[in-house]
């Protein structure tokens, strides 16, 4: 008898001492696929999550249409169906899978005070978006979109005098953005901030990161148009449409900037066709920039592994780096220019990586070093595809700063019967200074112009010859 009772009493610590995990939409009135607008449902799902210590609010798989932007409270989650990254293909978007239609930001400014213009999901307070399609069912030109406002929103709490009075430290996770004007903006102090599994098409910016003192994360992240395919029934195949997304994207999208961001963590984290893939600033709105230039505050002090820009024109632009820890990128991989600017004081260290210049850029660099900046690459291949030659006026580096490469592989393919008199590596201009130590130079012989009072070092270099017998002619 004792025994009984005691178990009675464990089965009702159970039921009524510990929350609940999430509160079903569903048992709130929300009905998917119904295409009658569920913000009512979601708004009392939520308030019962807070009202019962619940984890979160879920979603189940279909179509759900919001007329307003869905504020996620303090330390919840928002929870769809998928449990890894994933395609929103034809049947996800229709119902297949929790998919998001959202109606909200268009016609937004995103460059200027882009919290005055209604965005899809807030996320407050350590909330969390997980496991779903966001679209925009009335974005139906992909190569003439509108603009809308950004997708996720995350920025710190603030009391009634606009004092912030919490770091946001928001999450997205294991969800797809199907066709995004802009996509996640993490805005000031979205400290701890964990982006992980998201893959993304977006038509002018996919992810902004700014004024964040403490470590983000950021993992398995994929920025590519391929991810809107489905929703306007376009075919991998369809080399034609596929082509003109590319070249829509080659001239309007950046993939992600790094404005203030005292320390991150990345890894796997491509763009792939982006007019720029990389950008790194500092703050857009931050009121204290007396320490940008010189200074080590608050400029972008990354660390990245096994990440990328793919068929970029510009695959990095680094106008402001930290002088300290700077930005550092390992097992990369670069198909695009890779510039830093004047303005940049700080590092960009590369190593075991490797780049290409795959998307020409006649007149430019594919390395460009500005009077203040470092550029280090150590253990890594570079290739560089001059288009003929004769017409390519651009040089593999143009340094103004310090720019240092050693036990790597320098290759110019495909020069076979090709005229080199305009070709040069290396041009070091003002007070550059170059060294280049153990490179090995396939193609032509290393060459390196030297202009004012610039300075080019080279040691233990080596050169191989192309010949019939033994061409290096890489895939392209």
């Amino acid at each position: 008898m004792q025994m009984k009772i005691f178990g009675i009493f464990l089965f009702a610590c159970a039921v009524f001492a510990f929350p609940q995990a999430f509160v079903n939409v569903e048992n709130f009135g929300g009905i998917p696929n119904d295409g009658a607008f569920d913000d009512a449902a979601l708004a009392a799902a939520f308030d019962e999550a807070v009202a019962t210590r619940a984890s979160g609010v879920f979603l189940p798989a279909g179509r759900w249409q919001f007329e307003k932007s869905i504020q996620v409270p303090r330390g919840l989650v928002l929870k769809g169906s998928y449990t890894r990254p994933h395609v929103a293909e034809r049947r996800d978007l229709e119902g297949g899978g929790t998919t998001i239609e959202c109606f909200v930001g268009k016609n937004a400014d995103i460059e200027n005070q882009p919290w005055n213009y209604p965005s899809c999901v807030y996320l407050i307070g350590s909330a969390t978006l997980e496991g779903v399609n966001l679209v925009y069912p009335e974005q139906t030109d992909p190569l003439f979109p509108v603009p809308y406002s950004w997708t996720v929103f995350c920025n710190n709490d603030y009391d009634a005098e606009q004092v912030p009075v919490e770091s946001a430290r928001c999450g997205v996770v294991n969800s797809t953005f199907v066709n995004s004007y802009a996509g996640i903006y993490m805005g000031w102090t979205s400290n701890d901030h964990w982006i992980s599994g998201v893959n993304m098409a977006a038509f002018k910016k996919g992810i902004l990161v700014d004024g964040v003192t403490s470590l983000g994360v950021m993992e398995n992240v994929n920025i590519h148009n391929q991810y809107s395919w489905a929703f306007y029934g376009i075919l991998a195949s369809d080399n034609q449409r596929t082509g003109q997304l590319a070249e829509r994207d080659l001239k309007n999208l950046t993939g992600i900037e790094f404005h203030r961001a005292d320390w991150g963590w990345l890894s796997n984290v491509f763009v792939i066709y982006a007019n720029r893939g990389f950008v790194f600033g500092k703050s857009l709105f931050a009121a204290d920039s007396s320490q940008w230039e010189a200074g080590t505050r608050a400029l972008p002090a990354l660390d990245f592994v096994n990440s990328g820009c793919d068929l970029c024109h510009v695959a990095i632009q680094a106008d402001y780096i930290n002088t300290g820890i700077g930005v550092n990128f390992t097992n990369g991989n670069f198909l695009g220019s890779i510039l830093m600017g004047d303005s940049c004081y700080g590092t960009l260290r590369f190593s075991n990586s490797s780049f290409s210049f795959a998307v020409s850029h006649e007149g430019f660099e594919q390395f460009r070093v500005g009077k203040h900046a470092t550029m280090q690459i150590s253990n890594s291949e570079i290739l560089t595809f001059p288009n003929g030659v004769r017409r390519f006026r651009g040089h593999v580096f143009e340094n103004r700063g310090i720019l240092q490469v050693s036990n790597s592989v320098l290759a110019v393919p495909n020069t076979l019967g090709l005229e080199m008199e305009n070709f040069a590596h290396l041009r070091t201009d003002s007070s550059g200074v170059s060294t280049f130590q153990s490179v090995v130079a396939r193609g032509p012989a290393f060459l390196s112009e030297v202009l004012g009072q610039g300075r080019v070092r080279t040691a233990a270099m080596e050169h191989q010859n192309f010949t019939a017998e033994m061409p290096y002619n890489p895939p392209q």
